[in-house]
């Protein structure tokens, strides 16, 4: 039987299966329903011998805004330590199982691509953007850090400064030249350029792409980047519990005049 996902929608052609996030009324920002079906959607991909390939991409013309701040300021409001860990755990739980994935997965971005689910891209194997994407880690405009902080790993210092410490998104071309996106695609080409990378990724035994994909993360790995992982963690469990006039007004505002308004008065303070 079928099963029926929440928040995705999974399609299988041929030897690539099509994972696409589904919440387009919201952007397909992450909730726990998303972050758990897609890693239970990556496990499934990765026992199915049918699978060669998994393609990650979004509903409605926008790979994801992100984690959905208005459920995660009703569930970090108050919460301690160890529920702070707990609230991101499926989205880290989701980043490590594509670093991980024994066979090669593809983000196909468009639109915005922010966020958690910019941590998400950045965990793939390879990223294809659309002309129009736009991308980028908001978290410290809005007192917060990135919970998966693979920025610096996957491009040089001062990228990775303007990535995390401006909070400013960046277009597909030049996120290109930050060395974080593979290719740019031509406007409803994206589809077409998965397959042709899928194609081209086939052409390598699944046993011999998956030992020199474990080497090139190995080299990372032994350069610290678990521990630098791990202390991204601790630095958004910190953010969260530490005091901050800024925090203080956002969550007030939030619960005064609604999450939208609480946003364009964030982001008035960058214009």
């Amino acid at each position: 039987m079928t099963k029926t996902w929440a928040a995705l929608e999974i399609r299988r052609e041929e030897s690539i299966c099509w994972i696409r996030l589904h919440r387009p009324l919201v952007m397909n920002a992450f909730d726990r329903t998303q972050w758990a079906e897609l890693n239970e959607a990556l496990a499934e991909s990765e026992r199915d011998d049918r699978v060669r390939c998994v393609a990650i991409r979004g509903s409605g013309g926008n790979f994801s805004s992100g984690y959905d701040l208005p459920a995660a300021l009703d569930e970090l409001g108050g919460a301690s330590a160890d529920g702070v860990r707990d609230h991101i755990r499926p989205g880290n739980d989701a980043c490590w199982r594509v670093w991980n994935f024994k066979k090669p997965v593809i983000a196909a971005v468009e639109g915005h691509c922010l966020g958690g689910a910019f941590e998400l891209a950045m965990a793939c194997d390879f990223v294809l953007a659309g002309e129009g994407a736009m991308l980028g880690e908001p978290e410290c405009r809005v007192a917060a850090s990135p919970p998966f902080m693979i920025s610096p790993w996957v491009m040089g210092m001062r990228h990775a400064k303007e990535i995390l410490l401006t909070g400013e998104p960046v277009s597909a071309a030049k996120a290109e030249r930050m060395g974080l996106v593979n290719e740019i695609c031509a406007t409803g080409q994206i589809e077409n350029r998965v397959r042709h990378w899928a194609k081209k990724l086939n052409g390598i035994s699944p046993e011999i792409w998956h030992a020199n994909k474990l080497a090139v993360n190995r080299s990372y790995e032994i350069m610290g980047f678990n521990a630098a992982i791990a202390m991204g963690e601790d630095a958004f469990v910190a953010l969260c519990l530490a005091p901050d006039a800024f925090k203080t007004e956002l969550f007030e505002r939030v619960q005064r005049d609604g999450f939208s308004a609480a946003i364009r008065w964030v982001q008035s303070r960058f214009e």
